[in-house]
């Protein structure tokens, strides 16, 4: 992966982290990227947290302000880990919750 895209996924991620509600357009951009590069490996990690991240619930066309912030800061320790380029292992030592 190059540097301008590292750098635009880590701001595509850290925009979604500042969102209050829900914006399909940035998070399908977000995935976008991310499921382009997943060859790696700490994306192909994030892959997983930015399906899980639509938590949409049976009978909800969108997840609540709060089902989403949860996800704020993880998506804020993910776009700091691609800047300082951190292995999966890395990033699991210094971030894993």
């Amino acid at each position: 992966m190059d540097d301008a895209t590292r750098d635009e996924i880590a701001n595509c991620l850290d925009r979604l982290a500042a969102e209050s509600r829900w914006n399909g357009d940035l998070w399908q951009r977000c995935y976008d990227l991310v499921g382009a590069n997943a060859d790696d490996e700490l994306l192909a990690y994030l892959h997983d947290d930015l399906i899980h991240y639509t938590g949409t619930p049976l009978f909800r066309s969108e997840p609540r302000p709060d089902d989403l912030k949860r996800y704020s800061q993880e998506f804020r320790d993910f776009a700091a880990a691609l800047r300082s380029r951190k292995s999966l292992a890395q990033f699991k030592t210094q971030y894993e919750w």
